[in-house]
């Protein structure tokens, strides 16, 4: 499994003050919604992340957990990091699994304690092939990647869209291939399994 790390433009609905908040606490980069792309053979492209799951008024608003796989990158991406590859076959499962936990724990949004920065991080540590790989500022690893964000070169962003579209497509491709294989090593049987009924009819007349 690749994992990679992406932002987007805040959507979540808290309302002006919430975003003022937000911004005043996390700067202009961490102001900003981030989520975690995988690629696996099986998902060659899934979508995780926890939105607001709605827009009632007071301080208090449920945690939505939202895990899709998509067919192609989205557009309003505005930073992806690629994290690093995992090779456990069920790392997707267990990472599924984390941000279920996660949501169930913790069911409330918190500007400071809860929200999509404590989400991503959280899952990302528990990854024990990531606990010594990726670079991390005071203990945090968004605090890293917002330091380097500042002297980033503005066609980052089209590296790294291109980096994670080759790494979809070459999980899309093996994932068709073992289609592909599968199904020409069941073409025997079910070749044996056509003409044995054909014989079968034929014996009943």
């Amino acid at each position: 499994m690749h994992l990679f790390l992406g932002w987007r433009p805040m959507q979540d609905h808290i309302g002006s003050l919430g975003h003022t908040i937000e911004h005043c606490l996390w700067g202009d980069s961490r102001a900003r919604h981030t989520f975690l792309l995988a690629s696996t053979d099986e998902c060659p492209l899934v979508l995780i992340e926890i939105d607001v799951g709605d827009n009632k008024n007071g301080i208090q608003k449920s945690m939505k957990l939202n895990i899709v796989e998509l067919n192609e990158i989205p557009e309003d991406i505005e930073r992806i990091e690629c994290i690093g590859e995992t090779k456990s076959e069920k790392a997707l499962e267990n990472l599924i699994q984390s941000a279920q936990n996660y949501v169930y724990n913790h069911p409330n949004y918190h500007v400071l304690l809860n929200n999509c920065r404590t989400f991503v991080e959280y899952l990302i540590d528990q990854i024990p092939e990531f606990h010594d790989s990726i670079p991390r500022k005071n203990g945090s690893i968004l605090e890293y990647y917002h330091k380097q964000a500042k002297h980033e070169h503005p066609g980052a962003i089209f590296k790294s869209k291109k980096l994670l579209k080759r790494i979809r497509d070459h999980h899309q491709h093996n994932k068709e291939y073992k289609y592909t294989r599968q199904l020409v090593l069941d073409l025997p049987l079910l070749d044996w399994d056509i003409n044995n009924n054909n014989n079968t009819q034929t014996v009943e007349k």
